[in-house]
């Protein structure tokens, strides 16, 4: 190409000079650019799932589960209202939620609008205060069986985990989910006071000494699991 401009020049006529400024100028502007365009290029880290997601290439993520312990409307009553309504418990959020002149509406945690009655499934929500967490929370428990001096409660919950798009090949792609917790046993006293349920047989024995037989009868292993449906029917006899 410098040859081919020396040659134009050392034949310096009119129709030369012109084509030799357009030759010029257009190397001149490319090798520019060139540069130019290379210096915009970066080896830095790149954020591939951002870049997928502005190509338009990734799928939303679906959402596995519900917050819901019915995902459908339940009819209840909410205290002594004799109209019932249509009602659900977000066991994620700790809310009850109702139809209210045809939208979803949230209601207040006051103690005007306890018990709730679940009628469908004819269950019972206190909003009570009870430990959880070494803390003490106000929130909805449900009743599991009701005794002449003490009540036993259950709080049932729900956790939820965010999901993550695959980053690479070697990577999984992982979907939003709602997954429950293990259920949680509280005892309520007649005076109203709540504690969670004993862990150990014999914890349970010095909170109910009155009830040492029937609950070394009927409760085999010493470490009480509630998540064990045999277990808890050996419970609520000892405890009857």
């Amino acid at each position: 190409m410098i040859k081919y401009f020396i040659y134009l020049l050392k034949n310096n006529n009119s129709m030369n000079k012109s084509l030799f400024t357009i030759i010029v100028f257009s190397f001149f502007s490319n090798h520019n650019f060139a540069q130019n365009a290379n210096s915009n290029i970066s080896n830095g880290n790149t954020n591939r799932e951002n870049l997928l997601m502005r190509s338009g290439y990734l799928n939303p993520l679906e959402t596995n589960g519900a917050p819901y312990l019915y995902s459908e409307y339940k009819k209840a009553k909410i205290a002594n209202n004799q109209k019932s309504v249509d009602l659900r418990y977000n066991a994620y959020k700790d809310e009850v939620e109702i139809i209210n002149d045809g939208r979803n509406m949230v209601i207040f945690k006051n103690q005007e609008y306890s018990p709730i009655h679940i009628l469908d499934s004819d269950e019972i929500l206190y909003l009570v205060t009870y430990p959880y967490n070494d803390k003490f929370v106000t929130g909805y428990l449900f009743e599991v069986k009701k005794y002449p001096d003490f009540t036993i409660l259950m709080k049932i919950s729900k956790s939820y985990t965010k999901g993550k798009y695959a980053q690479d090949t070697f990577d999984t792609r992982k979907d939003n989910s709602y997954e429950d917790l293990p259920d949680v046993f509280y005892i309520q006293n007649s005076d109203g006071k709540i504690v969670e349920m004993p862990k150990t047989k014999s914890k349970l024995i010095e909170m109910f000494p009155q009830k040492k037989e029937k609950i070394e009868k009927n409760i085999l292993k010493n470490k009480i699991d509630t998540k064990d449906l045999k277990v808890l029917s050996r419970l609520f006899t000892a405890l009857s």
